[in-house]
């Protein structure tokens, strides 16, 4: 890891990140790697840490680390980023702060037209990859409301509840008795008789009272 009492040089850098996941010991690959293509050893972060993990801390440092006219070096793809999304989002940043990104193994600079065209190319895929995940959201929703099932949480009252509860209505019962009846809340009665009650309730004045 770089020396915190390094001095920054001015003019643009190379700044490297190399990880190994837990179950792995060598980063002497991806550091030599880096070197080869020109890192200076104070400017390469390293970490071992799983690539399940969103937590990398080092490679939080070391993005912060790279400065306007810098270029971001990696020896691999899957070393900067755990998805296609992700990977898009932080090239996007490096972009945005006009830092440049190399990976070695795949041969991308985007200091290159060639490489720039690859970064775009990586953004449709990724558009398309968001796309396809709403397009599969929305089929897997039909296709279980096609099956009978509901989305949100399910209803308080049962049909049959609804019809006792209308019943109850019609026979004189306040909305707060039948919400009692039921043990749920007055809003719930509402809901269910919405655009009843009026009927309800007029049928329930019509009822001759019984004489005692």
């Amino acid at each position: 890891m770089p020396s915190k009492n390094r001095r920054l040089l001015p003019g643009p850098r190379l700044v490297g990140y190399a990880r190994v996941s837990t179950s792995e010991q060598n980063l002497d690959m991806q550091v030599a790697a880096l070197k080869a293509a020109g890192v200076h050893e104070d400017n390469i972060w390293f970490e071992k840490v799983s690539a399940a993990s969103s937590r990398r801390p080092r490679l939080e440092v070391a993005l912060m680390d790279a400065r306007e006219g810098d270029t971001f070096v990696v020896w691999k793809l899957d070393r900067l980023s755990r998805s296609l999304l992700d990977l898009l989002h932080r090239m996007k940043d490096l972009e945005d702060r006009k830092i440049a990104f190399r990976s070695l193994t795949e041969g991308i600079d985007t200091a290159t037209p060639a490489g720039r065209l690859i970064f775009h190319v990586i953004g449709a895929l990724a558009q398309f990859e968001r796309d396809l995940v709403v397009e599969r959201t929305k089929a897997g929703v039909a296709a279980y409301k096609a099956r009978g099932g509901r989305i949100g949480q399910p209803p308080k009252l049962s049909p049959d509840d609804v019809k006792k509860a209308m019943n109850m209505i019609a026979n004189g019962k306040s909305v707060r008795d039948v919400a009692k009846h039921f043990a749920v809340a007055p809003g719930t009665v509402y809901n269910h008789l919405r655009g009843t009650l009026t009927a309800l309730r007029d049928k329930a004045k019509r009822k001759p009272k019984r004489s005692t």
